[in-house]
Protein backbone atom coordinates (compact mmCIF):
# COMPACT_ATOMS: atom_id res chain seq x y z
CA UNK A 1 0.00 0.00 0.00
CA UNK A 2 1.27 3.32 -0.64
CA UNK A 3 1.82 5.75 2.40
CA UNK A 4 3.55 2.56 4.34
CA UNK A 5 1.88 0.20 6.34
CA UNK A 6 1.39 -0.65 10.33
CA UNK A 7 4.15 -3.24 9.64
CA UNK A 8 6.15 -0.16 8.90
CA UNK A 9 5.59 1.85 11.83
CA UNK A 10 5.60 -0.94 14.33
CA UNK A 11 9.14 -1.48 13.53
CA UNK A 12 10.34 2.09 14.72
CA UNK A 13 11.55 2.66 18.10
CA UNK A 14 8.25 4.17 20.06
CA UNK A 15 10.43 7.58 20.36
CA UNK A 16 10.69 7.95 16.60
CA UNK A 17 6.79 7.54 16.73
CA UNK A 18 6.29 9.80 19.37
CA UNK A 19 8.45 12.62 17.88
CA UNK A 20 6.42 12.17 14.48
CA UNK A 21 2.98 12.39 15.99
CA UNK A 22 4.14 15.67 17.67
CA UNK A 23 5.47 16.45 14.46
CA UNK A 24 2.46 16.02 12.73
CA UNK A 25 0.54 18.22 15.24
CA UNK A 26 2.49 21.03 15.24
CA UNK A 27 2.02 20.94 11.17
CA UNK A 28 -1.28 20.62 11.79
CA UNK A 29 -1.53 23.24 13.24
CA UNK A 30 0.55 25.13 11.33
CA UNK A 31 3.14 26.09 13.29
CA UNK A 32 6.65 26.66 13.58
CA UNK A 33 9.36 24.43 15.94
CA UNK A 34 10.41 27.69 17.94
CA UNK A 35 6.60 28.76 18.39
CA UNK A 36 6.00 25.47 19.38
CA UNK A 37 9.16 25.33 21.58
CA UNK A 38 7.86 28.05 23.54
CA UNK A 39 4.42 26.50 23.96
CA UNK A 40 6.10 23.51 25.82
CA UNK A 41 8.58 25.83 27.60
CA UNK A 42 11.71 24.19 26.51
CA UNK A 43 14.96 25.23 24.52
CA UNK A 44 14.38 25.10 20.56
CA UNK A 45 17.15 22.41 20.50
CA UNK A 46 15.33 20.45 23.03
CA UNK A 47 12.20 20.66 21.21
CA UNK A 48 13.75 19.35 17.77
CA UNK A 49 14.98 16.53 19.33
CA UNK A 50 11.53 15.37 20.39
CA UNK A 51 10.29 15.20 16.64
CA UNK A 52 14.05 13.47 16.03
CA UNK A 53 13.04 11.15 18.24
CA UNK A 54 16.44 11.82 20.22
CA UNK A 55 15.12 13.00 23.11
CA UNK A 56 12.22 12.17 25.25
CA UNK A 57 10.19 14.86 26.40
CA UNK A 58 8.91 15.15 30.12
CA UNK A 59 5.20 13.80 31.22
CA UNK A 60 4.61 17.02 32.11
CA UNK A 61 6.30 19.22 29.25
CA UNK A 62 4.50 16.66 26.85
CA UNK A 63 1.08 17.14 28.53
CA UNK A 64 1.15 20.93 28.85
CA UNK A 65 2.20 20.78 24.80
CA UNK A 66 -0.93 18.80 23.81
CA UNK A 67 -3.09 21.15 25.09
CA UNK A 68 -1.86 23.92 23.94
CA UNK A 69 -2.06 22.68 20.58
CA UNK A 70 -5.92 21.82 21.65
CA UNK A 71 -4.41 17.98 20.42
CA UNK A 72 -7.80 15.88 19.74
CA UNK A 73 -8.49 13.25 22.26
CA UNK A 74 -7.69 10.47 20.54
CA UNK A 75 -4.53 11.84 19.62
CA UNK A 76 -3.68 13.38 23.06
CA UNK A 77 -4.42 9.83 24.55
CA UNK A 78 -1.94 8.16 21.93
CA UNK A 79 0.89 10.56 21.89
CA UNK A 80 0.56 10.68 26.20
CA UNK A 81 1.24 6.70 25.72
CA UNK A 82 4.10 6.59 24.14
CA UNK A 83 5.64 8.44 26.82
CA UNK A 84 5.82 5.57 28.68
CA UNK A 85 6.79 1.59 27.70
CA UNK A 86 4.49 0.24 30.09
CA UNK A 87 1.55 2.22 28.51
CA UNK A 88 -0.43 -0.36 26.57
CA UNK A 89 -0.53 1.23 23.55
CA UNK A 90 3.31 2.01 23.32
CA UNK A 91 4.38 -1.57 24.05
CA UNK A 92 4.53 -5.23 21.82
CA UNK A 93 0.88 -6.46 21.72
CA UNK A 94 0.81 -9.95 21.56
CA UNK A 95 -2.50 -11.20 20.04
CA UNK A 96 -4.63 -13.07 22.66
CA UNK A 97 -8.73 -13.94 23.16
CA UNK A 98 -9.80 -10.97 25.12
CA UNK A 99 -12.80 -12.41 27.71
CA UNK A 100 -15.72 -10.70 29.59
CA UNK A 101 -17.42 -11.32 32.74
CA UNK A 102 -21.01 -12.19 33.16
CA UNK A 103 -20.79 -8.81 35.69
CA UNK A 104 -19.30 -6.77 32.63
CA UNK A 105 -22.36 -7.97 29.99
CA UNK A 106 -25.10 -6.82 32.52
CA UNK A 107 -23.60 -3.32 32.41
CA UNK A 108 -23.78 -3.22 29.28
CA UNK A 109 -27.51 -4.51 29.26
CA UNK A 110 -28.48 -2.24 31.93
CA UNK A 111 -27.78 0.77 29.13
CA UNK A 112 -30.61 1.52 26.99
CA UNK A 113 -28.39 2.99 24.21
CA UNK A 114 -26.52 0.99 21.76
CA UNK A 115 -23.21 0.38 23.72
CA UNK A 116 -20.10 -2.46 23.19
CA UNK A 117 -16.94 -3.88 24.76
CA UNK A 118 -13.84 -3.26 22.49
CA UNK A 119 -10.10 -3.99 22.93
CA UNK A 120 -7.72 -1.31 21.97
CA UNK A 121 -5.65 -0.66 19.75
CA UNK A 122 -7.44 -3.39 17.29
CA UNK A 123 -10.73 -2.56 17.87
CA UNK A 124 -11.87 -6.05 18.21
CA UNK A 125 -15.39 -6.25 19.31
CA UNK A 126 -16.05 -8.42 22.76
CA UNK A 127 -19.46 -7.60 23.38
CA UNK A 128 -22.31 -6.03 21.89
CA UNK A 129 -25.36 -4.64 23.87
CA UNK A 130 -29.28 -5.77 22.40
CA UNK A 131 -29.92 -2.15 22.11
CA UNK A 132 -26.05 -1.86 19.81
CA UNK A 133 -27.44 -4.95 17.51
CA UNK A 134 -30.86 -3.57 17.19
CA UNK A 135 -29.47 -0.37 15.57
CA UNK A 136 -26.13 -1.32 14.56
CA UNK A 137 -26.16 -5.04 13.30
CA UNK A 138 -23.29 -5.24 11.56
CA UNK A 139 -21.28 -4.73 14.84
CA UNK A 140 -22.60 -8.65 16.19
CA UNK A 141 -19.74 -10.11 18.14
CA UNK A 142 -18.04 -13.24 16.47
CA UNK A 143 -20.07 -16.54 17.58
CA UNK A 144 -18.42 -17.99 20.34
CA UNK A 145 -15.58 -20.34 19.85
CA UNK A 146 -14.38 -18.39 16.60
CA UNK A 147 -10.71 -18.49 15.79
CA UNK A 148 -10.74 -14.74 16.21
CA UNK A 149 -13.03 -11.81 17.75
CA UNK A 150 -15.18 -9.66 15.01
CA UNK A 151 -13.24 -6.50 14.33
CA UNK A 152 -15.07 -2.74 14.44
CA UNK A 153 -13.20 -1.76 11.23
CA UNK A 154 -13.44 -4.59 8.89
CA UNK A 155 -16.95 -4.51 9.64
CA UNK A 156 -17.16 -0.53 8.98
CA UNK A 157 -15.56 -1.81 5.94
CA UNK A 158 -16.64 -4.69 3.99
CA UNK A 159 -20.17 -5.23 5.34
CA UNK A 160 -22.81 -3.23 3.16
CA UNK A 161 -24.97 -2.92 6.24
CA UNK A 162 -22.91 -0.13 7.46
CA UNK A 163 -23.11 1.98 4.29
CA UNK A 164 -26.88 1.51 4.89
CA UNK A 165 -27.22 2.62 8.56
CA UNK A 166 -24.65 5.15 8.40
CA UNK A 167 -25.90 8.66 6.31
CA UNK A 168 -22.08 9.75 6.05
CA UNK A 169 -20.60 6.45 5.93
CA UNK A 170 -17.72 7.76 4.08
CA UNK A 171 -16.74 10.59 6.77
CA UNK A 172 -17.39 8.13 9.14
CA UNK A 173 -15.05 4.79 8.11
CA UNK A 174 -12.62 7.62 6.91
CA UNK A 175 -12.38 8.55 10.74
CA UNK A 176 -12.10 5.35 12.08
CA UNK A 177 -9.59 4.33 9.76
CA UNK A 178 -7.39 7.55 10.42
CA UNK A 179 -7.94 6.91 14.23
CA UNK A 180 -6.90 3.05 14.62
CA UNK A 181 -3.89 3.56 12.18
CA UNK A 182 -2.54 6.37 14.41
CA UNK A 183 -3.50 4.21 17.66
CA UNK A 184 -1.45 1.15 16.11
CA UNK A 185 2.03 3.20 15.09
CA UNK A 186 4.60 1.25 17.55
CA UNK A 187 2.24 -1.24 18.38
CA UNK A 188 3.52 -4.66 16.98
CA UNK A 189 0.45 -7.48 16.36
CA UNK A 190 0.09 -9.58 13.50
CA UNK A 191 -3.87 -9.03 13.45
CA UNK A 192 -3.46 -5.32 12.60
CA UNK A 193 -2.20 -6.41 9.62
CA UNK A 194 -4.96 -9.22 9.11
CA UNK A 195 -7.43 -6.33 9.05
CA UNK A 196 -5.45 -3.91 7.20
CA UNK A 197 -5.51 -6.89 4.48
CA UNK A 198 -9.17 -7.84 4.66
CA UNK A 199 -10.08 -4.07 4.40
CA UNK A 200 -7.53 -3.72 1.09
CA UNK A 201 -9.26 -6.77 -0.36
CA UNK A 202 -13.15 -5.62 0.23
CA UNK A 203 -13.40 -1.83 0.00
CA UNK A 204 -11.49 0.18 -2.94
CA UNK A 205 -11.79 3.60 -0.50
CA UNK A 206 -9.72 2.03 2.32
CA UNK A 207 -6.44 2.97 0.90
CA UNK A 208 -7.58 6.55 0.46
CA UNK A 209 -8.30 6.49 4.22
CA UNK A 210 -5.63 4.86 5.24
CA UNK A 211 -2.97 7.13 3.26
CA UNK A 212 -5.16 10.61 3.50
CA UNK A 213 -6.35 12.95 6.81
CA UNK A 214 -10.34 12.97 6.86
CA UNK A 215 -12.03 16.73 6.56
CA UNK A 216 -12.14 18.57 9.54
CA UNK A 217 -15.84 17.94 9.53
CA UNK A 218 -15.01 14.40 10.65
CA UNK A 219 -14.06 15.21 13.88
CA UNK A 220 -17.31 15.36 15.64
CA UNK A 221 -19.03 13.66 18.45
CA UNK A 222 -22.82 13.00 17.01
CA UNK A 223 -23.47 10.36 14.25
CA UNK A 224 -26.55 10.31 11.74
CA UNK A 225 -28.01 6.81 11.85
CA UNK A 226 -30.61 5.19 9.23
CA UNK A 227 -33.08 3.19 11.16
CA UNK A 228 -32.58 -0.22 10.33
CA UNK A 229 -36.52 -0.83 9.72
CA UNK A 230 -37.28 2.43 8.34
CA UNK A 231 -34.60 4.00 6.41
CA UNK A 232 -35.58 7.71 5.29
CA UNK A 233 -36.03 8.01 9.19
CA UNK A 234 -32.63 9.52 10.67
CA UNK A 235 -31.81 9.43 14.23
CA UNK A 236 -28.59 11.43 15.95
CA UNK A 237 -26.84 10.18 18.36
CA UNK A 238 -23.76 11.09 20.13
CA UNK A 239 -20.44 9.46 20.96
CA UNK A 240 -19.11 8.16 24.37
CA UNK A 241 -16.21 6.23 25.61
CA UNK A 242 -15.55 4.72 29.35
CA UNK A 243 -12.71 2.61 30.38
CA UNK A 244 -13.61 -0.08 33.28
CA UNK A 245 -11.18 -0.54 36.20
CA UNK A 246 -9.12 -2.56 34.75
CA UNK A 247 -6.44 -3.26 31.84
CA UNK A 248 -5.72 -6.06 29.58
CA UNK A 249 -2.10 -5.92 30.29
CA UNK A 250 0.34 -6.88 27.46
CA UNK A 251 -2.94 -7.14 24.89
CA UNK A 252 -3.93 -3.77 24.66
CA UNK A 253 -7.04 -2.31 26.81
CA UNK A 254 -10.67 -2.64 27.05
CA UNK A 255 -13.22 0.34 26.39
CA UNK A 256 -16.75 0.61 26.29
CA UNK A 257 -17.75 2.30 23.82
CA UNK A 258 -21.58 3.73 23.26
CA UNK A 259 -23.43 5.79 21.38
CA UNK A 260 -26.73 7.77 23.72
CA UNK A 261 -29.27 9.26 21.55
CA UNK A 262 -29.22 13.17 21.52
CA UNK A 263 -31.85 14.48 23.87
CA UNK A 264 -33.65 16.93 22.62
CA UNK A 265 -33.77 15.80 18.88
CA UNK A 266 -36.30 14.10 17.42
CA UNK A 267 -35.96 11.45 14.22
CA UNK A 268 -36.42 13.27 10.79
CA UNK A 269 -37.00 12.16 7.67
CA UNK A 270 -34.16 11.89 5.59
CA UNK A 271 -35.34 14.44 2.65
CA UNK A 272 -35.64 17.09 5.54
CA UNK A 273 -32.45 16.37 7.36
CA UNK A 274 -30.55 16.90 3.69
CA UNK A 275 -32.46 20.06 3.26
CA UNK A 276 -31.79 21.09 6.88
CA UNK A 277 -28.01 20.31 6.85
CA UNK A 278 -26.49 20.22 3.71
CA UNK A 279 -22.73 20.19 3.51
CA UNK A 280 -22.92 18.49 7.26
CA UNK A 281 -20.90 15.41 8.17
CA UNK A 282 -20.92 13.18 10.99
CA UNK A 283 -18.26 10.64 12.33
CA UNK A 284 -17.72 7.70 15.11
CA UNK A 285 -14.56 6.28 16.07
Amino acid sequence: MNGGTIDRSATEPLNVVLGSMIRELRRARKLKQWQTANLANVSLSAYSKWEEGTRRPLRENLDKLCKALDAEPWRYRKIMSLISESSPFGIDVRDSSPKITDEDIGVLEEFTFPALYRKLPECEIIYANQACLEIYPMFAPAPHGAARPANMIVAMLTDQRARKVFVDWDTVAHHMVYTWKHWSRGVVSERNAEIVAACERAAPEFEHMWNNEPPQSAFTNTVRVRRWQDPTTVDRYIQRRWFPNYQTGETGEYEIFATPHVRGVEARSLAVLREGSAGQHQSIV
